[in-house]
């Protein structure tokens, strides 16, 4: 798990003198002043070809206690949120508020920050449906949103984007995030010039995105 550990340190020195069994001695300094450092959250299940962005994530907070267990599952609304509000506090350096955002079905913390910065929407009758899968086209869509927030004054035209194979399938809503992630190359289709806009995101793929863009704008 995620945590600080303390500690002191001191440094032992044995030497020996004579021919006989048990002619040593010892030189000990002094301990140390308490150290402290913390550790990341250990993630499991990912990828090979995703380790190496991952690690990266993991450094930057990206994965949390919720998607460290099985990486290349896929990600949740709920997941997703709180993976999007970390982007923003570790860009911004500031602590997120809640507002005064409510759903009926959650009352998980990072998802009424991430609807409060206005990257995640609930749906109708007050629902924000935490444990839905997040589409491709949705992850797009909600890290769009993101990096409007974060870093505002910055050009997010889609302007000479080139076209995926299946962009009659992205729907009109998600197709500024589509079109701008992959211009900036923070999301890459999936083969074939294909981006399948409907398919699952997973948790590795949403750690990575959010790796990516943070780099890129930091």
């Amino acid at each position: 798990k995620s945590r600080t550990y303390s500690y002191k340190v001191c440094f032992s020195y044995t030497y020996y003198y004579g021919d006989g069994p048990g002619e040593f001695d010892n030189l000990n300094s002094p301990w140390s002043n308490i150290l402290s450092s913390k550790s990341g959250s250990f993630y499991q299940g990912a990828s090979s070809w995703a380790v190496p962005v991952l690690n990266k994530g993991q450094e930057y907070g990206f994965i949390t206690e919720r998607i460290k267990g099985n990486m290349s599952g896929n990600i949740t609304r709920e997941e997703f949120a709180e993976i999007a509000v970390q982007l923003y506090e570790k860009y911004t350096g500031e602590k997120a508020a809640a507002g005064n955002t409510s759903f009926v079905d959650t009352t998980n913390p990072e998802i009424l920050k991430a609807a409060n910065l206005g990257l995640v929407a609930g749906f109708g009758n007050n629902k924000y449906a935490p444990k839905q899968l997040v589409t491709r086209e949705q992850m797009a869509a909600i890290l769009l949103r993101a990096l409007k927030v974060i870093n505002p004054t910055s050009d997010f035209s889609t302007a000479g984007a080139a076209p995926f194979a299946d962009d009659a399938k992205i729907k009109t809503w998600a197709k500024d995030g589509v079109n701008y992630c992959a211009k900036a190359k923070i999301i890459s289709g999936v083969g074939n010039n294909r981006f399948d806009p409907e398919g699952n995101a997973t948790r590795e793929a949403a750690v990575i995105v959010c790796t990516k863009a943070y780099e890129l704008y930091k």
